[in-house]
């Protein structure tokens, strides 16, 4: 239905894309200028919308790693998002800032319609704003092969014509540059995770962790800020559990900072044993598929996102990095949460008396625990149709899995 004509190497280029509608409005203040909205499918981007000689005017390139793998957390929940719910799409992603010569004509169609763009100079004219997101549909639709998602994903574009090519240096900086700061940043500007810094200065994983926006880093300061709040003895026992942590971003931060406050403060007891937290995350992720495959459970074959495999090829030399490997899994982060959490039942905690200790070291207990943990979320995810990131909002799960290592504990001669 759509199609593209480049005239030139890298020079001018046409191109013909199919759009679930078109807006179009001129800009106040700016003559002769104006602005086209259109929402149009990952698909299509990938088919009919290559912009890859058409990057210059951004001044924000997408981070890559060694192997040429697009990295940072701002990547990865865009990733997740076209993987795990891309009906959402729309909604959760800015979208695409795109500066056009020329918006041609726009035909409409029985259902949606086909816009032509004139493209001329590279230098005032592609993508000014959503780099990453055009950078991670591409490598999305390249890896995973789920045509079904990258149907069903739906990206905004904004299209600009008749900008000054003097302003469009600025427009894209600014644009770059106007995501508004969230309170994690805001926090890490008062010098709330500075604590945090210095317990993972010098170990493994320290240069993962991103402190605030735009920072680049695999996990996001929010991530490592839950792991640690999972450890709160003064919030969270064997019958408060800590399932109000997830997708609650604002609520979480907030607890954080009224509890690292505090005197005696819980947080300060906790922050000192992050690397611990983080490390023993990876030891349960590399763990898993092994303790699935006790649990007669392939866990590679489950669908934890979208139409992607856990043990798909996408997910081939995962980085643990606070263990510093890989492995060919990507546990799915509901799993992990719960089986994170339920290790508090081997803390000794006492806030007032400033007591955060192991009962049993965590590389005793972890093997005599993981094939039950992974059984519990085999079991809620095989026999009660729960979807593993589903898994971490639900308070039974949490207790289940606490429960097991509690009675590991039990049973475990260390810990008399």
């Amino acid at each position: 239905m759509a199609s593209i004509s480049h005239r030139g190497g890298n020079g001018p280029a046409e191109f013909l894309i199919h759009v679930d509608d078109f807006r179009v409005q001129r800009i106040p203040g700016v003559p002769n200028a104006k602005v086209g909205s259109a929402f149009v499918s990952a698909t299509e981007i990938v088919k009919n919308l290559p912009l890859d000689n058409w990057l210059k005017v951004n001044p924000r390139t997408p981070d890559r790693n060694a192997k040429e793998v697009l990295t940072g957390h701002v990547v990865r929940g865009i990733r997740e998002t076209l993987a795990e719910a891309p009906k959402d799409f729309a909604i959760k992603n800015q979208g695409m800032y795109l500066l056009v010569s020329e918006i041609k004509e726009y035909e409409r169609l029985r259902e949606g319609g086909r816009l032509r763009l004139w493209l001329s100079d590279p230098d005032a004219h592609g993508l000014c704003n959503g780099g990453h997101t055009y950078a991670i549909i591409r490598e999305y639709a390249e890896s995973s092969g789920d045509s079904k998602a990258m149907d069903e994903a739906f990206v905004r574009l904004h299209i600009f014509q008749g900008i000054d090519p003097e302003k469009v240096p600025a427009m894209a900086e600014g644009l770059n540059r106007s995501k508004q700061v969230d309170d994690p940043s805001l926090q890490n500007l008062r010098g709330l995770y500075d604590s945090i810094r210095g317990a993972m200065k010098g170990m493994a994983g320290e240069e993962a962790i991103a402190y605030r926006q735009g920072e680049d880093g695999a996990y996001y300061i929010t991530e490592v800020v839950r792991a640690l709040m999972f450890f709160n003895g003064d919030r969270f026992c064997n019958r408060r559990h800590p399932n109000n942590l997830y997708r609650q971003q604002k609520k979480m931060v907030g607890m954080f900072e009224e509890d690292y406050e505090k005197n005696p403060s819980p947080m300060k007891l906790i922050v000192p044993h992050t690397h611990e937290v983080l490390t023993l995350m990876d030891k349960i992720a590399k763990a898993t598929p092994a303790a699935a495959k006790n649990a007669k459970f392939e866990l590679g074959r489950m669908v934890a996102s979208g139409n992607a495999r856990v043990g798909s090829a996408m997910h081939k030399d995962t980085r643990l990095h606070f263990l510093n490997e890989t492995m060919d899994y990507k546990v799915p982060n509901g799993w992990l949460m719960v089986m994170l959490a339920a290790f508090r039942a081997d803390v000794d905690w006492d806030s007032g008396a400033g007591k955060f200790e192991w009962k049993v070291p965590i590389n005793e207990l972890l093997p005599d625990v993981i094939d039950d943990l992974v059984r519990v979320c085999v079991q809620e995810y095989r026999d009660n149709k729960v979807k593993p990131d589903e898994m971490a909002r639900n308070a039974s799960i949490y207790e289940q899995c606490y429960d097991k290592v509690a009675l590991a504990l039990h049973r475990s001669p260390a810990s008399s």
